[in-house]
């Protein structure tokens, strides 16, 4: 467990069973297409086998295909945690944030 004090501006929310992501450009050759574990409206939490870099940029498409919802969020690096396995723990700070809608269809 993390002793990182609490950062966020807005809470996160799961994702639904339909939500995906994956990087609308490569961030490094060869990386692996990472999981969501969460979001809200300023930020995500993705799961990856491979650590990315604090400030890196990211380009990212969402996409829930069962609501017919895709949109490319760009969002910068903010932490990269080890987790037990072996996975690392990204969070992310959207350059522009989802509204509340788009948000309600990635985690309903």
């Amino acid at each position: 467990m993390s002793d990182r004090k609490e950062q966020r501006a807005a809470e996160r929310f799961p994702i639904n069973t339909t939500t995906s992501c994956d990087f609308a450009s490569p961030v490094l050759e060869d990386f692996p297409t990472p999981r969501v574990k969460n979001v809200s409206t300023d930020g995500i939490g993705l799961i990856s086998s491979d650590a990315l870099a604090v400030g890196l940029m990211l380009v990212i498409n969402l996409a829930n295909p069962s609501k017919n919802f895709s949109k490319t969020l760009r969002a910068r690096v903010v932490h990269c945690t080890e987790q037990a396995g072996g996975n690392y723990l990204i969070g992310g700070n959207f350059v522009t944030p989802l509204t509340y809608d788009e948000l309600r269809i990635l985690v309903m």
